[in-house]
C-alpha cells in the first residue's frame, strides 16, 4: 500500500491542519477557494512547479477535524508558511521526491517545529541533528513502531513518513482515500511570512 501511495505522491507536498477550514488555510496559502474547482491529486502530482517560473497548484479536501492541502512546491515546507498556519493548533506535513532521494516531514504544534526529518540531515529538533535515540518522548513510540514495521529501513518516504502522520492525525492514507475524497484546487501564491 505504502510503495503505491509513495509513487502517485511523488512531488508533492501533503499537509495535515488540524482546525482550520479549508477555505482558511487555502487564504493563508495564497490561493481563493471561491477560484477552486474539483481536482484531482493526480492533477496537482503532474502538474510540476520549479521555483517562479511554474504555476503552484493546490487541491483541498477536509478530513473531519482536518484539513489536507496537496501542493507541488513545497509550500508546506517554506520558512515561516507553516509555523504561522500552526498558531493554536497542529500541522503535519511531507514531501516526497522520489528521482532525488529528498524526502522532508515536520510536525508542529502552535508554532513550534516538534520533529522535523530532512533527507540530507537526518531528525532535527530546535534546529539540531538528533539521533533516532534522542527523539522526545512525544515522537519516540511513533518512531520505534515504524522502525518495527520498516526494520533497516532508510528511506522514509515507503511507509515510516506515512505512519508518522497517521499517528500524529489519526488518518490513515492510503490510494483509495485519496480517490474517495473530494478535492476542489486551484492556483496559489504563498507569501512567506516576514
Amino acid at each position: 500500500m505504502y510503495h503505491d501511495l509513495a509513487n502517485s505522491l511523488d512531488h508533492v507536498t501533503l499537509t495535515y491542519v488540524r482546525g482550520v477550514s479549508p477555505a482558511d488555510v487555502v487564504a493563508r496559502f495564497g490561493g481563493d477557494i471561491a477560484t477552486f474547482a474539483p481536482m484531482s491529486v493526480e492533477k496537482v502530482a503532474r502538474t510540476h512547479s520549479w521555483g517562479s517560473e511554474g504555476v503552484t497548484l493546490a487541491a483541498v479536501a477536509s478530513l473531519g477535524e482536518w484539513t489536507l492541502i496537496v501542493d507541488n512546491n513545497m509550500v508546506g515546507f517554506y520558512d515561516g508558511m507553516v509555523e504561522s498556519l500552526s498558531a493554536g493548533t497542529r500541522v503535519v506535513a511531507h514531501y516526497l521526491q522520489d528521482i532525488t532521494g529528498i524526502y522532508y516531514f515536520h510536525w508542529v504544534e502552535d508554532g513550534r517545529t516538534e520533529v522535523g526529518f530532512y533527507g540530507e540531515d537526518g531528525f532535527v529538533i530546535d534546529e539540531q541533528m538528533v539521533m533516532p535515540d534522542q527523539m522526545p518522548a512525544t515522537f519516540a513510540p511513533i518512531l520505534a513502531r515504524s522502525d518495527a514495521q520498516f526494520p533497516g529501513m532508510p528511506e522514509i518516504n515507503v511507509g515510516p513518513v506515512f505512519m508518522w502522520a497517521e499517528d500524529l492525525t489519526g488518518i490513515t492514507m492510503t490510494p483509495r482515500l485519496l480517490e474517495e475524497l473530494t478535492f476542489v484546487g486551484g492556483p496559489i501564491s504563498p507569501v512567506r511570512p516576514e
